[in-house]
């Protein structure tokens, strides 16, 4: 499985991008190949221009004033309307405070069923709280983000399983068929 991890924040190397990269070092985990993509890297590729090769999507987002940022949607203004079309998609935001990502989630919810995604059941909404100090003074985060950031990889994985496995072709019963009215 690939997996492409879309981080909207303004600035690299933030918060959101750490959440990003959590869930990027669980799906790794589970054996999935992982591009991080931080669209405020003047070097990033336009995602219309990024390659459709994927069977994973994370979309990333500090919350601006209770919504996603304007970088990503700027990004995901250009790509097609089938862009996640087939795809698993996950859903984080990063704010200041326990509960504010949760409005960003849910508005990137709907853009990705939009575009044709399979959004996961699992959202993570993380703030500043959910990373402590560690060893040598650098946040690292807590084991209960640890725990959503592997459930989160978990349906990802199943999920982009799921959409690569073919469909059967339904069974054609005849009209005439005995207990057929």
């Amino acid at each position: 499985m690939h997996a492409l991890l879309i981080s909207g924040s303004p600035r690299a190397g933030s918060g959101t991008s750490a959440l990003a990269a959590l869930v990027g070092d669980a799906l790794l985990a589970r054996g999935a190949t992982v591009t991080l993509l931080e669209l405020a890297e003047p070097s990033a590729p336009r995602l219309r221009d990024t390659p459709r090769s994927h069977d994973a999507v994370v979309l990333a987002s500090p919350v601006h004033h209770a919504s996603y940022s304007g970088l990503l949607k700027l990004a995901l203004d250009e790509v097609p309307g089938d862009w996640l079309a087939d795809t698993a998609v996950g859903l984080l935001a990063h704010g200041s405070g326990p509960r504010t990502g949760n409005v960003v989630c849910e508005h990137l919810r709907t853009v990705a069923g939009a575009l044709g995604g399979w959004v996961a059941p699992t959202r993570i909404a993380a703030c500043p709280a959910d990373f402590a100090p560690g060893p040598h003074g650098a946040p690292g985060p807590h084991a209960a983000l640890l725990r959503r950031c592997d459930a989160l990889a978990a349906e990802l994985h199943r999920c982009a399983t799921m959409l690569r496995t073919p469909v059967p072709a339904p069974v054609r019963v005849p009209a005439s068929a005995p207990g057929i009215a």
